[in-house]
């Protein structure tokens, strides 16, 4: 039998280490890492990840002693990933949280992209074809 060098190589690296698309989405993980700590619980995919949760506390807290972000941008960090998702786009009403986490979010990006931790652009989910194009009856 000759020898698969593709399958020798997936054997040895069983997950590939991938850079976040967002540092949106690299918060997420890293508060439900903590939460998972919290709970004694495993963290979820931290074998993949490209950093521990540490790392981007670590960002975090030098972004704050520089300055960049401050207390209330680390506070809409830690409500809204502990709820797990980024504030809604904001309403007339209720435009604080949606515009701290944003104004986090550009400062941190920078920051991780530079340590390659978030590399790539996150367009969000894909949209369902159905609510694109409601004139083709695609719903099921």
């Amino acid at each position: 039998m000759p020898f698969d060098i593709g399958t020798a190589r997936s054997a040895e690296l069983p997950n590939e280490i991938k850079p976040f698309t967002s540092a949106e989405r690299a918060w997420l993980w890293t508060a439900a890492c903590l939460a998972a700590r919290r709970a004694g619980k495993p963290s979820p995919l931290e074998a993949a990840a490209p950093c521990r949760p540490e790392t981007i506390l670590t960002c975090l807290q030098r972004l704050y002693r520089a300055g960049r972000i401050d207390v209330v941008h680390a506070e809409v960090l830690r409500r809204w990933g502990d709820r797990g998702r980024p504030p809604p786009r904001p309403r007339r009403a209720d435009r604080s949280d949606w515009h701290q986490w944003q104004q986090a979010m550009f400062v941190l990006d920078y920051t991780l992209r530079r340590q390659g931790i978030v590399a790539g652009f996150d367009l969000g989910p894909d949209p369902a074809p159905e609510k694109i194009f409601p004139a083709l009856g695609l719903s099921s």
